[in-house]
């Protein structure tokens, strides 16, 4: 059986295959680096910030998204990076070159452990993702384009944070679909995360609907 520790190699090991051009990296490369790096029991968002931070918004909407991804009882993690994903979007709305958190959200941290079970159960699906995004439609991804995605992110982000019955998982599909489309400069992959997306808030809407359309009909039985 594989093991974590089998899966995310030392960090000599890890250093010694690296890429001499860093932007030349996968995204998958580049994640399986940052897990083998880290030896402390927690990881802080301000770690895992400075370590992708070259690769701009994309790897880091995707790694803070893909928690709520993976059937895996981790306790509060999707909790420390829901906030994260809403302040990146924000700021790709508004059209910052580079991610910035407050220092209170730089320090907070999750299990190290924890985040490698994510990674083991991701990165296999990452990588023949991979293989099928290329630059291409890139009229979708102007410096205005990629505004209104971040627009449309955030509004995903929002809905992502909202403790709303199965409303959690098309949205955050969604966002890792867009985020790794910015990544590779892939307009036709964005266009699928949108669709993917709008089902999502589509999925929300349908099923506040129900639980207000249930409350007042309980309301109202009570009432008479």
């Amino acid at each position: 059986m594989t093991t974590q520790e089998d899966a995310f190699p030392a960090k000599k090991r890890a250093a010694g295959k690296r890429s001499k051009r860093p932007g030349s990296q996968r995204t998958s490369q580049l994640l399986r680096e940052f897990v083998a790096s880290q030896t402390e029991p927690r990881i802080t968002l301000g770690a895992l910030r400075d370590a992708l931070d070259d690769r701009g918004f994309g790897v880091l909407l995707f790694v803070f998204a893909v928690p709520n991804l993976v059937p895996l009882n981790i306790p509060l993690l999707s909790a420390v990076l829901g906030l994260p994903l809403v302040l990146l979007a924000a700021q790709l709305s508004y059209g910052r070159h580079k991610p910035w958190f407050p220092h209170w959200l730089t320090d907070r941290s999750f299990p190290r452990l924890g985040f490698a079970a994510v990674m083991v159960h991701t990165l296999p699906y990452l990588e023949r993702a991979e293989r099928l995004l290329r630059p291409r439609l890139a009229g979708l991804l102007t410096w205005t384009g990629e505004r209104l995605i971040g627009v449309f992110l955030f509004i995903l982000a929002v809905v992502l944070t909202l403790p709303i019955p199965f409303g959690n998982w098309l949205p955050a599909f969604a966002i890792a679909i867009i985020a790794l489309a910015l990544v590779e400069k892939d307009g036709a992959a964005v266009l699928a995360g949108v669709a993917v997306g709008v089902a999502g808030l589509v999925g929300v809407a349908v099923v506040v609907g129900g639980l207000i359309a249930a409350f007042l009909l309980l309301f109202s039985g009570l009432a008479g």
